[in-house]
């Protein structure tokens, strides 16, 4: 009779060779931006932008983590958060190459497992910025983080907050015009402001 433990080793590797190492990618679109953006519990944003060979560009600010229960993990998850903000409702992580979770290779681990390849939060804050190229803003890409949700979880993986990764446009390039303003006064046209001196002094007929 086969034992139960030989069964589970046995669905165990399979699992393990089923899964896919994943594609570095570079497809994103130029001028991509996408964000998630965090106003409860915790404060700031995970963006994500397509840099210019294609990859993915991620910043990540965020504040006001929690004072205990870190080290603390983000990823990507594979829905968006519901209208009642339950992040349950998320899903699991962005996972289409059957990543492991505990794997030690970045190609090997779940796609939106951000912090497993990037690094977990310590302490209460976080400011960083780096390239991944396991992910994409490519929609047709199986990897595509647009449209999406990023969680942020205790060490122990419950949940503390997420919110939903939007398309953000991006912003309006700065006019070709210079001006200058100092103490709420916009500065006056040079030409102009000298010939009204030039007339006050007689000096125009």
């Amino acid at each position: 009779m086969v034992s139960i433990h030989k069964i589970a080793t046995v669905l165990a590797t399979c699992l393990v060779a089923s899964a896919d190492k994943a594609p570095k990618v570079a497809d994103s679109p130029a001028g991509a931006k996408y964000v998630a953006k965090f106003d409860k519990k915790i404060s700031g944003s995970v963006e994500f932008s397509s840099a210019a060979n294609g990859t993915v560009v991620v910043d990540v600010n965020l504040e006001n983590l929690p004072t205990s229960g870190g080290s603390f993990l983000y990823h990507v998850h594979e829905h968006t958060v519901p209208t009642d903000g339950n992040c349950t409702g998320a899903g699991g992580h962005l996972n289409p190459y059957h990543g492991n979770k505990t794997a030690t290779e970045p190609d090997e681990l779940e796609a939106g497992d951000l912090s497993g390849r990037h690094g977990k939060i310590e302490g209460t804050s976080i400011h960083t910025s780096y390239v991944d190229p396991y992910i994409s803003l490519n929609p047709e890409n199986k990897a595509y983080v647009g449209n999406l949700s990023v969680v942020v979880h205790y060490h122990n993986t419950t949940a503390i907050t997420c919110a939903n990764i939007t398309s953000e446009a991006a912003s309006p390039s700065s006019s070709a015009s210079v001006s200058s303003q100092e103490n709420g006064a916009p500065a006056q046209d040079v030409s102009s402001w000298a010939l009204a001196a030039a007339a006050a002094l007689g000096l125009l007929m």
